[in-house]
């Protein structure tokens, strides 16, 4: 597959999951056994407040990668004797499937493509990494803003911007700003501008 194909056929997914965001139809992700809800703006502050590895491309343990199918599945019991079993044998089938040659490069890469997937459509400007840092504490947390951003505009209690699915959350904020701040530029995708870079430094290496 040549660089400009692979532009196209990632293009093309992305594309389509946009489509998916508002229709009646999703992606299936089956991790170990459960079907992965799409992840919720509540579920990817959790992950941020924890630092999560799977969001850092660090390497995830077997703990990390049970929270995180636990956090994102279907349906989750409210009685902590049923959770605490249903997280003991879930923990078991990930170890399982690990273990396994062929299936725990595949878990792996359903937890990183969900991962992908939730995240793609957040929104990043061409002015990003020119901003001064500044020593001084921020008065407003990137998460207040966000909820505030998306409440004021919709006329929606806070609480409720938390049960949205953070794809379509940041695909309303890539909106309001496109249509509100002028001059505001939004970058493609992360996937997209990294194979556009692939495919410059190939003209540099004198590859084609």
């Amino acid at each position: 597959m040549t660089i400009a194909e692979e532009y196209e056929q990632e293009r093309k997914k992305l594309e389509l999951d946009r489509r998916l965001d508002w229709s009646t139809f999703s992606r299936d992700f089956i991790a170990a056994g459960e079907k992965l809800e799409p992840m919720t703006v509540q579920i990817w502050f959790d992950l941020l407040a924890i630092e999560s590895p799977l969001l850092r491309s660090g390497q995830p343990t077997v703990d990390v990668i049970v929270d995180y199918i636990w956090r994102n599945k279907a349906s989750r019991p409210s009685n902590k004797w049923l959770e605490f079993i249903q997280v003991f044998f879930l923990r078991r089938r990930v170890i399982k499937t690990i273990k396994n040659v062929k299936e725990g490069p595949a878990l792996l890469h359903v937890i990183y493509e969900h991962v992908k997937s939730s995240l793609d459509e957040f929104p990043s400007t061409a002015g990003e990494k020119s901003r001064k840092r500044s020593n001084s504490m921020s008065p407003i947390s990137g998460e207040a803003s966000m909820i505030d951003e998306l409440a004021n505009r919709y006329g929606t209690n806070p609480e409720d911007v938390l049960k949205m699915p953070v794809r379509r959350a940041f695909a309303l904020q890539r909106t309001i700003r496109a249509s509100t701040i002028p001059g505001y530029k939004l970058l493609e995708p992360d996937s997209l501008r990294a194979i556009k870079s692939k495919f410059l430094n190939s003209i540099n290496d004198g590859n084609e």
